[in-house]
């Protein structure tokens, strides 16, 4: 059982792996007492919403996790641990996730606040609504108080898996104006993905509606722009998701398998590889152990049989395709 040193709050706007989202943090064995879903808008609300109530809690830590990432096992103690390691003026610690549209690795997820710093951040929360992102203003504020943000080189979850098209379409098209630098890595790596995987074509149609539009932004999912945009594209949204088809060790599988496109290994060679480094934060003995206590043995044995015959398919068919082996 993990120890009860945060206060776990899922911020959720409707995302369609919400209830995933929280079995599997429950999975690690987080008690159900400190983990609460909270469904606020604008985001600024969510925001100061839920650090009144990690405040209110009065845990060491508030982990905030927002409904669309999905934990890899040991996520939570891993961070928690690493965030003990940090001096006392850390006001947050982060590690990265391996954001689906990006194509690898990236900062962000899971947000564990310093819980005794609480109250100078809800004093530097920028609540216009229109203010696309909203916690970054509130992390410069705090460093700028001398309470700086660390980023730690674990890979903490998946990001923007399973989630419905008309947040798919809502999330892109503030790509466009939000991380518009990366428009050639977001149009290259969709267009490849686009016609065996939807998510990618609904990606391109929102960051394309994204380009058209001049007016104003904002996160807000609740905004009647963002239904009306993507109603135009007659596509029939995606059932309800299943939160017994998302486990630990299919997150973990998913972190495993995934190739990041070459264009984001030549603009983001640090971050390339970060799935292993993330492993390399702690040894492999204790990875090991960690998986076993999240998955149980059986489960464990199950996915380590199932990756040993992955890779020696894949050994296989190099061997016997024209371009491989002799």
């Amino acid at each position: 059982m993990v120890e009860p040193r945060a206060s776990i709050i899922i911020r959720s706007s409707g995302e369609r792996t919400e209830q995933a989202c929280k079995n599997l943090i429950l999975e690690q064995g987080i008690p159900a007492e400190n983990l609460f879903v909270l469904r606020e808008a604008p985001f600024s609300k969510a925001l100061r919403k839920s650090l009144e109530l990690g405040l209110e809690r009065g845990l060491k830590w508030t982990l905030c996790n927002d409904a669309d990432v999905l934990l890899r096992p040991a996520a939570v103690k891993t961070m928690l641990a690493l965030a003990e390691q940090q001096e006392e003026q850390i006001f947050e610690v982060q590690g990265f996730i391996l954001d689906k549209f990006l194509g690898g690795p990236r900062n962000g997820g899971i947000h564990l606040y310093r819980t005794s710093l609480l109250p100078k951040a809800l004093e530097n929360i920028q609540l216009e609504a229109g203010n696309i992102r909203p916690e970054f203003h509130t992390l410069k504020a705090m460093a700028a108080l001398g309470h700086p943000w660390k980023t730690v080189p674990y890979l903490v979850g998946i990001h923007d898996f399973e989630q419905y098209y008309l947040d798919i379409f809502r999330k892109c098209f503030i790509h466009a104006h939000k991380h518009a630098d990366m428009a050639e890595l977001f149009l290259s790596f969709w267009r490849e993905k686009a016609g065996s995987d939807r998510d990618y074509a609904v990606a391109l149609h929102g960051f394309a509606s994204g380009v058209e539009h001049t007016g104003d932004v904002s996160i807000d999912s609740g905004l009647d722009m963002y239904q009306a945009l993507f109603s135009e594209y007659h596509l029939q949204e995606k059932h309800a998701l299943d939160p017994a088809a998302c486990s630990l060790a299919q997150v973990e599988q998913t972190i495993e398998n995934w190739v990041e496109p070459p264009l984001y290994k030549k603009l983001y060679p640090d971050k390339f590889g970060l799935v292993s480094l993330a492993k390399g934060e702690i040894s492999e003995k204790q990875r090991i152990s960690q998986l076993a206590a999240d998955l149980g043995i059986i489960k464990l044995i199950l996915y380590a049989i199932g990756a040993a015959l992955k890779k020696a398919g894949k050994w296989l068919q190099e061997r016997v395709s024209p371009a491989g082996g002799s």
